[in-house]
């Protein structure tokens, strides 16, 4: 059977394996690359099960604007979080702010803002992290 023209507009199940061993499911992942629509983004799915340190110090920053999710895991009430999440961000690198995440939050982090660690303290059920930044490939530059 001949393969359909449209067939390069869908893919099937795109995974990537984590990059922390606290993080055992497979992440789904969207990259739009040359191949797959070039708009230069992609995000990420995390279903994150136990308390951990995602991110640990020192802050970081990026050359491109990032956009950080976090939902809770009962797909039937994404608003209750279901855990604690900490989030430190700093627009100098040296005046950290600390934020505590208790219920369904979105994070705008525009180029150049600091931002990390980043810590799971308590998951009671599943939080869904999604991950989404405007960059061909990911880069973080610490303060210099």
């Amino acid at each position: 059977m001949a393969e359909m023209k449209t067939a390069k507009y869908i893919r099937e199940a795109p995974t990537r394996p984590s990059n922390h061993k606290e993080v055992t499911s497979p992440i789904p992942t969207l990259t739009s690359d040359e191949t797959y629509g070039n708009e230069g983004f992609q995000m990420y799915w995390e279903a994150v099960t136990v308390p951990f340190i995602m991110n640990p110090a020192p802050p970081h920053q990026h050359p491109f604007t990032q956009y950080l999710i976090f939902l809770g895991g009962d797909i039937t009430n994404l608003t209750d979080l279901g855990g604690v999440v900490e989030l430190t961000l700093s627009e100098d690198g040296k005046n950290l702010e600390k934020h505590i995440i208790t219920r369904a939050t979105t994070v705008y982090i525009p180029a150049g803002l600091y931002h990390c660690p980043l810590e799971f303290t308590k998951v009671t059920r599943p939080i869904l992290f999604i991950d989404m930044f405007f960059a061909a490939k990911y880069r973080k530059q610490t303060r210099a």
